[in-house]
C-alpha cells in the first residue's frame, strides 16, 4: 500500500504537541516529527499512513488548532512522488532479527539465571535493613526487624 504524508502547520511548540496527540489518537497514523520552522515560533507537524488515516488525522488536528487560533497551513499529500518520502521521512535500519533459542539453550539459560537469583534471595531476607542476618521477612511487621528503633545511625 502507497504511504500518504500529511503536514500541519501550527504556531507554537505546544500547540504542535496537543496537535499530534490528537492526531495520533484519531487514527492509525505514524508521526514522523515536529520541525521548528523559521520566524514567528511555527512547528511542522509531519505524518505518513494510508490516505484514508492521513486525511482524518490532518483534518482533526486542524480543528484543534483552529480553535486555539493557531492554525497556519494543512496539506494531505495522497500519493507523493518517489523523492518526496524519502527526503521527508528519515530512513530507519531494519531491525535485527531475534535470534531463536532451542529447548536445551533456553533450559541453560534458565538454569544459569535461577542459582543467581535464589542466593541472591536468599542472603537478603529483610527489606528495610538489607542484613542477611535479620530474622524479618519481607511483609512482616518493622519490629521484627534487628535494626528497629536506629533509623539513619550507620
Amino acid at each position: 500500500m502507497k504511504q500518504s504524508l500529511g503536514l500541519l502547520e501550527v504556531s507554537g511548540l505546544a500547540l504542535a504537541i496537543s496537535c499530534a496527540d490528537v492526531m495520533a489518537k484519531a487514527a492509525s497514523i505514524t508521526l514522523v516529527g515536529l520541525e521548528k520552522t523559521n520566524g514567528s515560533g511555527w512547528t511542522v507537524i509531519k505524518i505518513i499512513g494510508d490516505v484514508a488515516s492521513v486525511q482524518a488525522a490532518i483534518s482533526t488536528g486542524a480543528n484543534l488548532a483552529e480553535l486555539r487560533n493557531g492554525l497556519v497551513a494543512h496539506r494531505v499529500i495522497s500519493r507523493p512522488g518517489e523523492g518526496i518520502l524519502s527526503h521527508s521521512v528519515p530512513v530507519q535500519p531494519e531491525p535485527e532479527p531475534i535470534p531463536y533459542l532451542s529447548q536445551e539453550q533456553e533450559e541453560m539459560a534458565t538454569e544459569i539465571a535461577l542459582p543467581e537469583a535464589a542466593q541472591q534471595a536468599e542472603l537478603i531476607s529483610c527489606n528495610l535493613c538489607l542484613d542477611p542476618a535479620c530474622p524479618r521477612q519481607k511483609g512482616e511487621p518493622r519490629t521484627l526487624c534487628l535494626h528497629s528503633g536506629k533509623r539513619g545511625e550507620a
